[in-house]
């Protein structure tokens, strides 16, 4: 090789150094960035000719730029809903546009999303997030609400969007009510209480999802150990059922209801609007009630002769056992996302529904990916085609609500290599000064 051709390799390796220290450069600037995949600076040698027995001619260096796209980063807690992470292999499938078309589908680990105006889930980077919706099963839905199978390919996704969410008020078709009477209270004395000396006031929902109150008033008889129940409902003020209640005080079934005599239904002394003469079933222990507005309820008091019914035992008056179904109207409140991809709401009546399906996408080389601007990625001939796993399901890792995927930036190795590519490019450049001192001497021979 010649002089020139020495000070020409040096020229090749200040270039191959540069590209070095600007890959370096970003590394180290996205180091903080979510979801950042460390560029990679490849060295290759050049060579400008070879003869078959002749060492070959070296032409200096150039360099090639790889990201380390299928080394995961460091999940980290975030505590916001919306923000996902990817624990294992796989990305998060994002469209450029939120009304996915279908040129715009892109792949990212970058999962930090908030709700933007209309409600759909974006990045910082303007990148929309894609799921399936699904039904209050959890199950994958097509837009016209049939089920359907898991998502293959891309365009079966679409942009996940959190406005407009609420659940429907249902009504209260069901309670279970039990409680411990006080023993001590019921010894037939006379009289009897004019006024309840216990009560305990259930919420229930009427068929618009407002929140009345049935409530239930225990006075005892003049009859040992009996007692006359009074639901009392605040949507009349009136009353829906009145029982006697009586208790054995002996033997086995001592302190449980008695089924000789068994309760009995009277009728109330203010009976509501509308009253229906409500029935008790000694066997189920089901008491059915109607209230005002025609709502029927079915109150599990406990069947006779049944400790997990209505009790009289020594002690307090407790009450051990309150249940109701039915709900209010709900307002989406928070979203959170599980480990296995559901987009869950939850809403101001306390009920919770999945909303969304997250896929994973994975692709046969994912450092064969082609990088976009937002740390996300497109599919290329080098990466092959994406197909969507449900998280968790074969090569595909699991989602994480609430974290990040940090960048897998290493800096002390940055750093390490910073200062190699400093060494490296003061050497070149000390090539080229010798060179250029070599040259001088021939040109002193011509004097």
């Amino acid at each position: 090789m010649s002089v020139l051709g020495a000070m020409n390799t040096a020229v090749s390796g200040l270039d191959a150094q540069s590209v070095a220290l600007s890959n370096i450069s970003n590394n180290i600037a996205g180091s903080s960035t979510v979801g950042y995949k460390q560029a990679q600076t490849n060295f290759e040698t050049m060579v400008l000719g070879s003869t078959p027995g002749i060492s070959p001619q070296l032409g200096g260096t150039t360099t090639s730029t790889r990201l380390d796209v299928s080394t995961p980063g460091q999940v980290q807690n975030t505590g916001v809903n919306t923000d996902i992470a990817i624990n294992g292999s796989g990305f998060l499938v994002v469209n450029s546009g939120a009304s996915s078309p279908a040129n715009g589908y892109l792949l990212t680990q970058a999962g930090s999303f908030r709700p933007d105006a209309q409600g759909n889930l974006v990045n910082a980077a303007g990148y929309y997030l894609q799921g399936q919706p699904t039904n209050a099963a959890g199950q994958p839905i097509t837009l016209t609400g049939n089920v359907a199978a898991q998502a293959s390919n891309l365009t079966n996704l679409t942009t996940v969007n959190v406005a407009n969410v609420s659940v429907a008020s249902t009504p209260t078709t069901s309670m279970t009510f039990t409680a411990n009477l006080p023993a001590s209270q019921a010894v037939g004395t006379t009289p009897a209480p004019t006024t309840p000396t216990q009560s305990t006031e259930v919420n229930y929902y009427d068929d618009l999802g407002t929140a009345q109150t049935l409530t239930y008033q225990f006075t005892p008889t003049t009859t040992a150990n009996q007692w006359t129940m009074n639901i009392l409902d605040s949507a009349s003020g009136a009353s829906v059922a009145t029982m006697t209640l009586n208790f054995d005080s002996t033997g086995a079934t001592a302190g449980l209801l008695s089924s000789s005599p068994a309760p009995a239904i009277v009728a109330p002394t203010n009976p509501a609007p509308n009253y229906v003469t409500p029935t008790y079933d000694s066997t189920t222990g089901i008491l059915n009630v109607t209230t005002a507005d025609n709502q029927k309820i079915a109150i599990n008091i406990g069947a006779t002769d049944s400790s997990s019914g209505m009790t009289q035992y020594n002690g307090s008056y407790t009450t051990t056992k309150i249940q109701a179904d039915g709900s209010a109207y709900g307002m989406l409140q928070t979203v959170s996302i599980g480990t296995d991809g559901l987009v869950t709401a939850s809403f101001t009546n306390g009920s919770t529904r999945p909303i969304y399906q997250l896929d994973v996408a994975m692709v046969p080389n994912a450092d064969g990916l082609t990088a976009v601007s937002g740390d996300a990625y497109a599919l290329s001939t080098d990466s092959g085609i994406a197909q969507l796993y449900a998280p968790g399901q074969g090569p595909a890792g699991t989602t994480e609500g609430g974290a990040l995927e940090g960048s897998n930036v290493d800096l002390s190795t940055e750093l390490t290599n910073l200062i190699a590519t400093q060494r490296a490019y003061g050497s070149d450049a000390t090539v080229i000064q010798t060179s250029n001192q070599m040259l001088g001497v021939l040109n002193t021979l011509n004097q």
